[in-house]
């Protein structure tokens, strides 16, 4: 049985997707502005075998028919929160082995500003780092931007030739060896292997030198949770990591072989990326406590902020659908991911749903020995690769799975027992750069070709 990867689904602020959870007595992340509540969160992962830590972000907050509901700011809906990206760097230097993945919108800046912050930040963690790459369909942060909003198919067609002018910017730009560093010859780089990049694009232009020099991964390892038809093809064109949306074992299934088929389709192979999808752990010395528990957990839920929530990620107001409806009619031009999960349910099935498991897909209860089995069952079902780990409660969560269920997955073979070596690609994939069959590969130093 393979081993699974192990990722943190987190956010730099107060809720995470179980609104109104900010409350419960155990809840601590209510500390999220404080450095030491992440540098605790990340060494207690290390500590757990993860392989990384997630963190998701958007610029935007609620607003439903124009306004910002007051439950936004009660309840703590997507409002406040920090930029996550800041932390890395202190959380890099507080961890040895465990890498970071970060959320960043193509749709509002410019790929130069992003592609300098992704190579110092490469640099700055030893290459364990990777760039959640996401277009952002919200409103509000058009308004915040000063900008039209853009069209669902137009923000992926923009969102590919940022990614084209990145690549080059991260590959073609300076060659291998072209850092020399020679005190006795006062040579820091080689002139004649350092190339300007020439971009004009259907949508960005860039022209001159990117002023990075390379990092240990060059591209960071690149993720995606797209799940429109726009959204899968620019996956399996351009993605390692998917993080894939079901509420059942099936669904997933059946997302894992069309992801598998596209990037074959695109000529990557269908082992060139890591599916990966949400769980959710409780557990308790028997599995009626745990139901227990994770009862206390959604018995902080407030509807109506889990509603806004859901409003804010998708365009979508639950409470003006007819509950009798089928979901199948539900058309956005929002986010889409959390609109396809429920196709064949009602408005009233989708709603109890979100309500009850927000985001997350698997919530798996009982004790440590009977989730371990299912999590084993899972993978050897869908074909996933691993799981990005959503906790209720923070770091209790954490510390439970940490404790109780990483040591029945290790005895199982699912998750390792030492970490190994090299940059976060090389721990994925066996390879610190990104393989010839990427596109990123075509734009090793072309300027030095042209």
């Amino acid at each position: 049985m393979k081993q699974i990867i192990l990722g943190a689904f987190e956010i730099n602020g107060v809720n995470l997707t179980s609104q109104g959870v900010w409350a419960h007595p155990e809840q601590q992340t209510y500390r999220y502005k404080e450095l030491g509540y992440w540098i605790e969160l990340a060494r207690l992962l290390e500590r757990g075998y993860f392989d990384f830590l997630f963190l998701a972000d958007s610029y935007g907050y609620p607003v439903l028919y124009g306004t910002t509901p007051t439950v936004a700011f009660e309840q703590a809906v997507e409002i406040p929160k920090n930029d996550p990206m800041l932390l890395i760097p202190a959380l890099a230097a507080a961890t040895r082995d465990l890498s970071f993945a970060v959320t960043s919108s193509t749709t509002f800046e410019h790929p130069y500003a992003n592609a300098r912050r992704f190579a110092t930040l490469d640099h700055l963690t030893g290459g364990r780092v990777a760039w959640n790459v996401v277009t952002t369909s919200s409103a509000v942060v058009s308004e915040l931007f000063g900008r039209e909003t853009v069209p669902h198919d137009r923000r992926y067609a923009m969102a590919q030739d940022y990614l084209d002018l990145s690549y080059q910017l991260f590959e073609g730009s300076w060659e291998d060896g072209s850092v020399v560093a020679d005190k006795k010859a006062r040579l820091y780089a080689d002139p004649t292997k350092i190339h300007p990049i020439d971009h004009h694009g259907p949508f960005f232009s860039s022209v001159g030198y990117f002023n990075c020099e390379p990092s240990p991964q060059r591209t960071p390892v690149l993720a995606q949770a797209g799940a429109s038809e726009s959204g899968r093809a620019f996956a399996a064109a351009n993605a390692e990591l998917v993080f894939l949306q079901g509420k059942d074992a099936a669904m997933l299934r059946d997302q894992v072989s069309d992801l598998r088929r596209r990037t074959s389709e695109a000529g990557r192979g269908p082992d060139a990326v890591k599916a990966i999808s949400g769980l959710s752990v409780v557990t308790a010395r028997t599995k009626p406590e745990a139901e227990a528990k994770l009862e206390s957990y959604l018995a902080y839920v407030d509807p109506d902020a889990a509603r806004l929530y859901y409003a804010s990620m998708t365009g979508v107001d639950l409470k003006a659908l007819d509950p009798d409806a089928s979901f199948a009619d539900v058309r956005t031009d929002g986010g889409r991911t959390q609109v396809e999960r429920y196709r064949n349910n009602t408005v009233r099935e989708a709603t109890a749903d979100f309500l009850r498991r927000g985001m997350r897909e698997f919530i798996l209860v009982g004790t440590p020995e009977q989730v371990a089995d299912e999590i084993g069952q899972l993978v050897e079902d869908t074909g996933l690769d691993g799981f990005n780990y959503t906790p209720f409660v923070s770091p209790g969560s954490y510390r439970e799975f940490v404790d109780d269920v990483v040591p029945a997955l290790q005895r199982r073979g699912l998750v390792k027992s030492q970490y190994s070596s090299g940059t976060f690609r090389d721990r994925l994939f066996g390879h610190a750069r990104v393989p010839e069959s990427h596109p990123a590969a075509r734009f090793r130093f072309a300027a030095a070709n042209q």
